[in-house]
């Protein structure tokens, strides 16, 4: 099923992500607007039901993957009997994303059997990465599927080798790396260019070997070899206090916007790349965007 946007028809999502909570430092910021509340346990009820038994209709499809984010969502007294409302109503897949200032408390073992994924960030330079990864290995020992995300901000890409050693031997099931994404243009001073981030990221990717690896916000041709380890991004709903219900946000195109140039269209990779972000390469020392072992363009 299609749903039509200002950006044109995208596949109706199958997933729907609910920021409980208002504050969520840490995480890999995109084009959201900052809630002006948290959701109450009701509203967190009401938004389940209707991104399952809701759009179980002729003319839509019910979400079968539920997000949980936002800081504190995991303490929360009402988050277990959301979790049991979502898998009553036919959720198959639940995703939990811890924020840095989780970590301390964090207890992996309270989540076995609720959630299905734990997305633990890693952030190399800004924080400890022994801990970090003595949590990912706790949960991985409770028997949850962990999935870690690292932001390749200019304090990482020094501590890239490193870390990706400590994700080597905590053993999660899925590798992030993401390239930061632009807020308000982006900020110039965490902000490496391309081919600064790319050149940091080889050796880490030697490192990890066969590990399940995914790299996310920089396009196919400028990452030359490491493009084999890109992912294409699925979209959701996106839920918040301010945007609950019909008023749910798309994720691509409300709340990320990528971009592609026409010659994107004859690339090898563009199956698997999601381009990149216009306000970026109008800047200096960005390359221009071009097809990677081209495919021959359609006859007219």
């Amino acid at each position: 099923m299609l749903t039509w946007t200002t950006g044109g028809a995208v596949p109706t999502p199958r997933t729907v992500q609910i920021r409980v909570q208002r504050s969520y430092p840490g995480r890999i910021r995109a084009g959201a607007p900052l809630p002006t509340r948290s959701m109450s346990p009701e509203e967190v009820d009401e938004n389940i039901r209707h991104f399952t038994a809701g759009l179980r209709t002729p003319r839509s499809a019910p979400c079968t993957t539920l997000v949980l984010s936002g800081v504190g969502v995991a303490s929360r007294a009402d988050t277990p009997d959301a979790l049991a409302l979502a898998r009553a109503e036919g959720v198959e897949r639940v995703i939990l994303h811890a924020g840095v200032e989780d970590l301390p408390v964090l207890r992996p073992a309270r989540f076995s059997g609720l959630v299905d994924t734990l997305v633990i960030p890693l952030r190399p330079g800004r924080g400890d990465l022994a801990t970090t990864g003595g949590l990912i290995a706790e949960a991985v020992r409770a028997g949850l599927d962990v999935a870690t995300n690292t932001t390749l901000d200019a304090a990482a890409l020094p501590l890239l080798s490193a870390a990706a050693r400590v994700l080597r031997a905590a053993g999660p099931r899925w590798i992030t790396f993401t390239y930061p994404f632009p807020i308000n243009g982006g900020d110039s001073a965490t902000l490496p260019p391309p081919p600064r981030a790319v050149a940091a990221l080889r050796p880490a990717l030697r490192i990890l070997g066969d590990r399940a690896v995914t790299i996310k916000g920089l396009p196919a041709c400028l990452l030359g070899e490491a493009a084999a380890f890109l992912r294409r991004t699925s979209n959701r709903w996106y839920v918040d206090a301010d945007h609950q219900k019909e008023a749910a946000l798309l994720f691509f195109p409300k709340v990320v916007s990528f971009y592609k140039e026409d010659v994107c269209r004859f690339c090898s990779a563009d199956p698997t790349c999601d381009g990149f972000f216009a306000a970026y390469l109008r800047r200096p020392g960005f390359p221009p965007l071009s097809p990677l072992a081209a495919v021959s363009a359609p006859s007219p």
